[in-house]
C-alpha cells in the first residue's frame, strides 16, 4: 500500500479553524473515524469513501486547502474533509526545502533524539540564518513568533493535553507554522513533537508518554522564554536555541573509519531502518543511515540492502564489519557523513574492535565515560557530536535477571543490566540476550547506550570477544564461574568462548543473532542469577518524586489536576519536601499549587481563572529546577553504583 499522504501544519490549522464549532466538536469526540472509511489510491491521488460522500487528496504532501476535494456541498468545510486531514501525519519538511527530511522526531535512545532521518537533512549554513558568531540577531517577526508558541502552549497546558480539543490544536498547528515560516526550527519541531503527545494521549495509543509529554513541552516554553529574552538582548540569540533547518556538512580530505556497529532504528512517528556507527582514527565518531517511512518489518531488509556513500555501492551489514577509506567527502557537526561529485570511497579488512582508536575507548574507565556522558547530555542535541552518549567496557557475563543480562563489569566490579534496545519478533535482541545469558563466565566487550534514569542499566548494542584471562588482569572469581564446573581442574580453560575470535565476533545486537553455534560451551537453559536494585534508580535511593508527579499530572490534566480538594495534598508534598532539605523544590511546588487555583475578578465581579501565561511560567521554573535536580541525581547514583563495587 503507497504511503498515506502528510499535510503542511499551517494547512491542518486553516481548515480547523474553519470549520463550525459543531464540527470541531464532532471531531473531537471521533478524532481516527477516517481510519474506518475505505482509502483508494490511484493515478497519484488518494480517494477516501465516506459513505456515500468522496474526498480526492494528493498523494505526496497537502501544501494548500484547494488540494483538497469533497463531493458534498459543503467541501471544504465539511467534517469529511475534517476527519480525513485529521489522521493525515503531519509534514516534517521545512517547506523551503521540501523533499528532505527533518530529523526532529523521536528515536529510541540518544540517537533518537538527534536523529537519523536520511544523510542530507538539515544542513543550514551559518549565512542562511544570519548567524555572527555565535548568536543571532532576533527579528520582529521571530519574537512575535516564539510569543505566539508561548501563548499556545500555556493554554495546552491550562486546559491539559488530555482536554485540548480542535481548537487548541489549530492554535499550535499555526504557531508551528509561523516558527518555520520565520526560521526558529527548533521551536517548530518541538510543537510537532508535542502534537505528536497531543494525538496519541486523545487517541489512546499506547506510545504515549507522560515523562516524554512533559519534557517536550518543557523545551518548547524554555526555548520560546528564551529567545524572547534574547530578543531585548544585544548578545542576541544562541544557535543552539534557534536550531537549524539543514545541517551544515564540512569538507574532508581523507578519513579512515573503523566499523563499530549497525543499529536498528524505529520512530515513534513512524519511520524505521538502520544506523552504521564508524570511528575515526582521531576517535570522532560518524554514521550513515538508512532510515524511511515504515515498521520495524523493514529494518532486516535496510540491513542487507547497499547504501550508496562516495561512489561505494555496500550493505549495512558489510560497511559496519569494514574499515571504510574516503577521500573528498563531507561530515556534519553530529557525524553524519555525506558525499560529493567528487567523493571516493573503498573499503578494506579492518580490525575489528582491536584497531586502535576502538580498543583505546575501551581503556577508558567506565566512571570516567558516565561522567562526560551526564555532562555531554546537557548540551543541544543538533549541536552534539555523535556518540557522546556512548560507553566501551569489558565485562564477565553471569547469567539473566527479569529481562535483562547481568554481567560484571572487568575494570570495577560491578554487576550491569544489559537491557535491549528494541523488543520486536523481526529483531534478535530478545533471542541474543538469552543465549549470552547461558554462558556464564564469557568475557565479552560491550558497546552499549546508559539508561540515565536507571543506573546500572544499559542498552546492548554491540558485543565481540573480551580479552582472555592471563592478558587480562581481571579475572572472574569463583562465584562468576561456579556453574561451569564446581570443581574444575582449570576454570579458565572451561569458560565458553566465542567460535571466531577477532572481527566476525563482532555482533550487532538485533541485526546479528548469537546463536548456541558461536559459542564453544554454553548451558542448555539461561542461567538465573539473583541481583540487587539497590541502585537501579533514582527513586530506590531516598529521592522524592512528588514534584516531577505533579508536573506531569498538570501537564495531561491542566490546572484542573489540582482541584481545591487536592490542594492541601500538594502543601503536604511541599512540607515534606522542605523538611527533606529540599526547600527549592517546595518552593516551586508550592508556587505552582497557587498558581494553578489563582483566580481574577473583572469589575462585574465575575471569576476568571488566572492569565495563562503566569501558570505556564512557574510550571516551567519547577521544571527546569526538576529537571536540574534529577540529572545530579542519577549521576550520583551511576557514580555512587560504581564506587560501591
Amino acid at each position: 500500500m503507497s504511503q498515506r499522504p502528510t499535510i503542511a501544519p499551517g494547512v491542518l490549522a486553516a481548515i480547523i479553524s474553519a470549520a463550525p464549532e459543531r464540527l470541531q466538536k464532532k471531531l473531537d469526540r471521533e478524532p481516527r473515524v477516517a481510519d474506518d472509511w475505505k482509502w483508494e489510491h490511484a493515478d497519484g491521488q488518494w480517494m477516501i469513501l465516506a459513505g456515500e460522500e468522496t474526498v480526492r487528496i494528493p498523494a505526496g504532501t497537502i501544501t494548500e486547502v484547494i488540494q483538497v476535494q469533497c463531493s458534498c456541498l459543503l467541501s471544504p468545510r465539511c467534517f469529511h474533509v475534517l476527519a480525513v486531514l485529521n489522521v493525515a501525519e503531519i509534514s516534517i519538511e521545512d517547506q523551503t526545502h521540501a523533499g528532505e527530511a527533518n530529523a526532529n522526531d523521536s528515536i529510541p535512545g540518544s540517537m533518537t533524539e538527534s536523529g537519523a532521518i536520511g544523510d542530507n537533512a538539515l544542513s543550514t549554513s551559518a549565512a542562511e540564518i544570519g548567524l555572527t558568531g555565535n548568536s543571532v540577531a532576533l527579528t520582529i517577526d521571530q519574537t512575535r513568533a516564539a510569543r505566539l508558541m508561548f501563548d499556545a502552549c500555556a493554554a495546552i497546558l491550562t486546559t491539559g493535553l488530555r482536554a485540548s480539543g480542535a481548537v487548541l490544536q489549530s492554535r499550535l498547528l499555526r504557531s508551528i507554522h509561523e516558527c518555520r515560516a520565520v526560521g526558529l526550527h527548533r521551536v517548530a519541531a518541538g510543537g510537532l513533537r508535542l502534537m505528536s503527545n497531543l494525538r496519541f494521549l486523545r487517541e489512546g495509543n499506547d506510545q504515549f508518554s507522560s515523562v516524554v509529554a512533559e519534557e517536550d513541552l518543557r523545551d518548547v516554553l524554555e526555548t520560546c522564554l528564551r529567545l524572547e529574552r534574547a530578543a531585548s538582548s544585544a548578545a542576541g540569540a544562541g544557535l543552539e536555541w534557534i536550531g537549524v533547518a539543514r545541517r551544515n556538512y564540512e569538507p574532508i580530505q581523507s578519513l579512515k573509519l573503523h566499523g563499530l556497529f549497525c543499529e536498528p532504528i524505529v520512530t515513534r512517528s513512524g519511520y524505521s531502518g538502520v544506523v552504521t556507527w564508524l570511528m575515526a582514527e582521531d576517535g570522532w565518531i560518524g554514521t550513515v543511515s538508512d532510515v524511511q517511512p515504515g515498521t520495524s518489518d523493514r529494518i532486516p531488509q535496510a540491513w542487507r540492502s547497499g547504501v550508496s556513500l562516495a561512489g561505494l555501492s555496500i550493505s549495512h551489514r558489510d560497511l559496519s564489519r569494514k574499515c571504510l577509506l574516503i577521500s573528498k567527502a563531507t561530515r556534519s557537526i553530529d557525524g553524519r557523513m555525506g558525499g560529493g561529485e567528487s567523493a571516493r570511497a573503498v573499503t578494506i579488512d579492518g580490525q575489528g574492535w582491536d584497531a586502535p582508536p576502538i580498543s583505546q575507548r575501551f581503556k577508558m574507565p567506565l566512571m570516567q565515560q558516565i561522567r562526560r556522558v551526564f555532562s555531554d547530555h546537557q548540551g543541544t542535541e543538533f549541536l552534539r557530536p555523535a556518540g557522546t552518549d556512548l560507553v566501551f567496557f569489558s565485562a564477565i557475563v553471569l547469567g539473566y535477571s527479569g529481562q535483562d543480562l547481568i554481567v560484571r563489569e572487568h575494570e570495577t566490579g560491578a554487576i550491569l543490566r544489559l537491557s535491549i534496545l528494541i523488543d520486536s519478533d523481526n529483531l534478535a535482541f530478545r533471542s541474543s540476550l538469552k543465549t549470552l545469558a547461558r554462558a556464564p563466565g564469557l568475557s565479552i566487550r560491550c558497546i552499549g547506550r546508559i539508561q540515565l534514569t536507571h543506573a546500572g542499566k544499559i542498552s546492548l548494542l554491540a558485543v565481540s570477544a573480551g580479552a582472555t584471562f592471563g592478558q587480562n588482569p581481571t579475572s572472574p572469581d569463583s562465584n562468576d564461574v561456579k556453574s561451569v564446573d564446581p570443581n574444575p581442574e582449570d576454570v579458565h580453560s572451561q569458560l565458553p568462548k566465542f567460535v571466531q575470535p577477532g572481527n566476525q565476533s563482532v555482533f550487532s545486537i538485533g541485526m546479528e543473532e548469537i546463536s548456541r553455534a558461536s559459542l564453544t560451551a554454553a548451558q542448555s537453559n539461561p542461567v538465573a542469577v539473583p541481583v540487587s536494585d539497590e541502585f537501579d534508580s533514582v527513586s530506590s535511593s531516598n529521592y522524592d518524586e512528588c514534584l516531577e508527579r505533579w508536573l506531569r499530572a498538570i501537564a495531561v490534566g491542566g490546572r484542573h489536576a489540582i482541584p481545591q480538594g487536592l490542594v492541601s495534598s500538594a502543601v503536604r508534598d511541599a512540607n515534606r519536601l522542605r523538611s527533606n532539605l529540599r526547600p527549592t523544590a517546595a518552593s516551586l511546588l508550592h508556587a505552582l499549587t497557587q498558581s494553578t487555583i489563582s483566580t481574577r475578578t473583572d469589575l462585574a465581579g465575575i471569576r476568571f481563572a488566572e492569565d495563562p501565561v503566569i501558570l505556564a511560567e512557574k510550571w516551567l521554573a519547577a521544571a527546569i529546577g526538576s529537571r536540574t535536580t534529577l540529572n545530579y541525581m542519577q549521576m550520583q547514583q551511576w557514580l555512587k553504583m560504581l564506587d560501591s563495587a
